[in-house]
């Protein structure tokens, strides 16, 4: 698992295990906070282990930037530490995370044997929360659009925004809306952060962050207008479906070669909702 320090006390672990999904964990001396966790505990416990190192205080946090199993999964290996996130990731994780679990563990029973859903302790809904902690002031507030419940965390001092996968190397909306996403997108342009911690794939460093935002809501423009053409001139969705990744604006390489598979289903999903 790659392991980097992202600015003084804020350091990221990116799984080798799942689509280079992230974790990042801000360290105070009054504990540490973890956003997100990973999917498997056995990358989690390296977490764990690099806290008893660099955090004496321990974990006072997590956060879930949305209720999807990659990023949930990890909080196992810390069942006593309270988890916030956004009120609808509760509400989702009460009723899909045991049988999204389940389905899971049939696909990697040794990985997830011992995974328990835990549920978030405290919530917000649409407005704004800030959490201060060993002199680090954490905003916490919704970043819809890759999924209704998306919670991104900016950190004040430092200038960097967690931005779940509201930002990914290749913007995904099998369970969001593109219109809300680019609309999350912009509220990050005027934030201007120095740095973008992305759900999946490398931090966005200073002077690629406005470049990559308007990347990716070039790109939901795009795979909108393909749609929407496809649908008015009743073109079959086969055809549609062979739409390159990269005549988007997006290279087939981005997340070790994930891009054209996310693309794909992209363009499935909103074809499918336009077509009703």
């Amino acid at each position: 698992m790659l392991q980097e320090r992202v600015s003084s006390d804020i350091y990221l672990f990116t799984s080798d295990l799942y689509t280079q999904v992230t974790a990042g964990l801000i360290v105070t001396p009054e504990g540490a906070v973890l956003v997100d966790t990973l999917p498997f505990p056995v990358e989690a416990e390296v977490i764990l282990e690099f806290l008893s190192r660099r955090a004496p205080a321990g974990l006072r946090y997590i956060i879930y930037t949305h209720y999807h199993a990659d990023h949930i999964y990890g909080a196992t290996l810390f069942p006593d530490v309270p988890i916030i996130a956004h009120a609808r990731c509760r509400q989702k994780l009460q009723t899909m995370g045991e049988a999204g679990l389940a389905a899971a563990r049939e696909e990697a029973p040794d990985l997830l044997a011992d995974v328990v859903i835990r549920l978030p302790d405290i919530t917000l809904d649409d407005g704004e929360m800030l959490l201060s902690l060993g002199g680090k002031t954490l905003r916490l507030f919704p970043a819809p659009g890759h999924s209704d419940d998306g919670l991104a965390v900016y950190v004040e001092e430092d200038q960097v925004l967690f931005a779940g996968d509201a930002m990914m190397p290749i913007p995904t909306i099998v369970d969001g809306d593109p219109d809300v996403l680019k609309e999350t997108l912009r509220k990050f342009q005027a934030l201007e952060p120095e740095s973008i911690v992305q759900g999946h794939g490398e931090v966005i460093l200073r002077g690629e962050v406005q470049d990559a935002l308007r990347a990716n809501i070039a790109y939901l423009e795009t795979i909108q207008r393909i749609v929407t053409e496809a649908v008015a001139n009743e073109r079959r969705r086969t055809t549609l479906m062979k739409t390159d990744v990269e005549k988007c604006g997006v290279p087939r390489v981005a997340l070790n070669g994930e891009a054209p598979r996310l693309h794909t289903a992209n363009l499935r999903a909103l074809f499918r909702r336009m077509s009703r």
